[in-house]
């Protein structure tokens, strides 16, 4: 290679959209999870598509979105096969085997607990719950119920994921469930059988982040700098409030 046909060949690699960009695996939970991920007629969409779309567009890096069942999340993050689950709280990961390093914070999740309309009861407290069963997304941590669930105090009944727990509801299966808040809105807003539902007390509040493998800890700082640009720019709040 001529020295003139090596500075060209460099030059070009320094060209935006040249370079390779570095591909990173992100772990949707398999099915859809709305309003994180929903798969209609129409295709696929949801809060962490549109969010990875708008971090693509303003970082050096392309994002895989690959679906899998909320325990191979686990299994894969901890093999270094998955690079980001979104979503998530430190306190929600505390006994996951590789802890991974977080993002700052770009939302809040609130977990709701969910009635059959004429059964539901007042909750403030894990005590208000004893000798009660409650269905649960399979995996699924509440650090405030976590000791209670552990002591069989109250029964914890677990499924696969939201869809079947409010079909289990609708069904009798359970007398109430936990479930995030804008989920269950969703689900409201899109199936009439389920607008009967009494949405009761917050039963766990957290901010959220995008939980990263530690050995891809180096794009934190990209990250971060353009989840505060979309924060800025109400870019996320205009995002979360397309699946209200």
């Amino acid at each position: 290679m001529t020295n003139l046909v090596r500075a060209l060949f460099l030059s070009l690699l320094l060209l935006p959209g040249i370079a390779s960009a570095e591909k990173l695996t992100v772990a949707l939970y398999e099915g859809a999870n709305p309003p994180y991920s929903v798969i209609d007629e129409s295709g696929e969409s949801g809060i962490f598509i549109d969010l990875f779309d708008k971090i693509e567009a303003i970082t050096p890096y392309k994002f895989d979105l690959v679906g899998y069942p909320f325990a191979r999340v686990m299994v894969e993050f901890d093999a270094g096969r998955v690079d980001i689950e979104p979503g998530v709280s430190e306190s929600w990961r505390q006994q996951a085997k590789e802890l991974g390093v977080y993002s700052i914070s770009y939302s809040v999740s609130r977990e709701v607990i969910v009635f059959k309309q004429g059964k539901q009861l007042d909750v403030s407290s894990p005590q208000d719950l004893y000798g009660k069963s409650i269905g649960l997304v399979r995996g699924y941590s509440y650090p405030w119920y976590d000791d209670a669930f552990e002591a069989k105090k109250i029964i914890r009944i677990d499924n696969l994921s939201e869809s079947l727990l409010l079909k289990q509801l609708l069904y009798d299966r359970v007398d109430q469930i936990f479930i995030g808040y804008r989920t269950i809105l969703y689900y409201q807003k899109m199936y009439p059988e389920y607008r009967s539902f009494v949405v009761g007390n917050v039963v766990g509040e957290a901010d959220v982040k995008l939980r990263i493998h530690p050995s891809k800890a180096y794009i934190l700082p990209d990250i971060n700098h353009a989840l505060r640009q979309l924060i800025e720019a109400g870019e996320i709040q205009k995002i979360y409030d397309k699946y209200r």
